[in-house]
């Protein structure tokens, strides 16, 4: 078994993202893992290191300067030299040797190279962290992500447009988010009456869009409600959204396991165009999960979101007459929910990611 050293902007006990995923799919696996953790404030002496779920150990790693604060290459390098000290510290206990694999899921981490100068390097881009910053500085971001993914072996995506983005500068793979268990299906001949919303609940959604779809659903289906699970950010549950429309209801934070799938005809997932991190998507983490449960999707902006037929756009056309054709075809859509789990599974990814690993491990071999 191998030994995998992540690193990551992260703490463990976040929601969990592409990168927790990861690292426990490879534990699970029986491999050993290296999670290095960045707390807020930078400290040159790292924290000992902590037990994380079996077989993954927690480690921490900090920076000098917030990365949308980095201008010029003077700041660039002070934090680099910062970091790699941290990390240099934090590994004193583990004995790093050239069979560890680095898989770095921070875009701004090219001096890993100069750590690990034998070791096969996966960078992994999940985010758009350019376009998300300031104009002043995005020069000098795009400049540590292309060294980034230069110093790399592989480098991989979940979103098409990234994988277009860094193209100009590296080859980088898709790698989709993977069901989080098998697919189970829902029991038939159900009358689903209600949709869902699983996630934070905050600036990324289109309120005007389901303020709208909400008049439309007391006019023409007025035992349809529309419940919303989540933690609020700022002052999202004060929105006339929550509090003019009787047919929607926050009913807080919640396990899927908590929620009675029986009802829902769908989970709806209504974001905003022109959020540059939400435009990017092409299958979120927990749309996996959704649809591992049997649960067709309606879903809102993401224009390059995955087309399949579970998959129903609620900002084109009648949103309805969307509605009751999923609540009509709910048992139908089954056989292709099935097939698409089954081709994303956790096995799946696994077995491509390790494909990935070994090719980097050759190139670093024979250069």
């Amino acid at each position: 078994m191998s030994r995998f050293i992540f690193f990551t902007k992260t703490r463990w006990n976040e929601p969990p993202r592409l990168r927790h995923q990861l690292a426990e799919l490879l534990a699970q696996a029986g491999h050993q893992v290296l999670f290095f953790e960045k707390p807020w404030l930078p400290r040159s002496n790292p924290q000992p290191a902590s037990t994380g779920p079996p077989g993954i150990r927690l480690l921490e790693q900090h920076e000098l300067i917030h990365h949308k604060a980095r201008i010029g290459p003077l700041a660039r390098w002070a934090n680099a030299a910062w970091a790699s000290r941290s990390i240099v510290r934090g590994l004193r206990a583990h004995e790093p040797t050239s069979a560890d694999i680095i898989v770095n899921f921070n875009y701004d981490y090219y001096f890993l190279r100069r750590l690990f100068p034998g070791n096969p390097i996966v960078t992994v881009i999940n985010d758009d962290f350019i376009t998300n910053a300031p104009w002043l500085i995005q020069p000098t971001l795009q400049k540590a992500q292309r060294m980034a993914c230069r110093m790399s072996d592989a480098v991989l995506t979940p979103s098409v447009a990234l994988q277009e983005q860094i193209a100009e500068y590296f080859p980088a793979e898709l790698f989709m988010p993977w069901a989080d268990v098998a697919y189970a299906s829902p029991p038939e001949g159900y009358v689903r009456k209600a949709l869902f919303y699983w996630g934070y609940i905050g600036r990324r959604l289109d309120y005007v869009l389901l303020e709208k779809l909400a008049d439309e659903l007391a006019a023409a289906a007025p035992e349809t409600m529309i419940e919303f699970f989540g933690p609020t950010e700022g002052d999202a549950a004060d929105h006339p959204l929550f509090t003019r429309h009787p047919n929607v209801r926050l009913r807080g934070s919640a396990q899927l396991s908590e929620i009675e799938l029986d009802r829902m005809a769908g989970s709806i997932i209504p974001y905003a165009r022109g959020v540059p991190e939400v435009d990017v998507i092409v299958m979120p983490n927990k749309a996996m999960q959704l649809l591992a449960r049997g649960i067709p999707l309606l879903i809102a902006g993401m224009p390059r979101f995955e087309l399949a037929p579970f998959v129903r756009r609620l900002d084109e056309g009648d949103p309805i007459a969307t509605f009751r054709s999923v609540q009509a075809g709910f048992d139908g859509l089954q056989g292709p929910i099935r097939d698409y789990v089954a081709n994303n599974s956790a096995g799946a990814r696994l077995e491509q990611f390790q494909e990935v690993v070994n090719r980097a491990t050759a190139k670093r071999r024979h250069g």
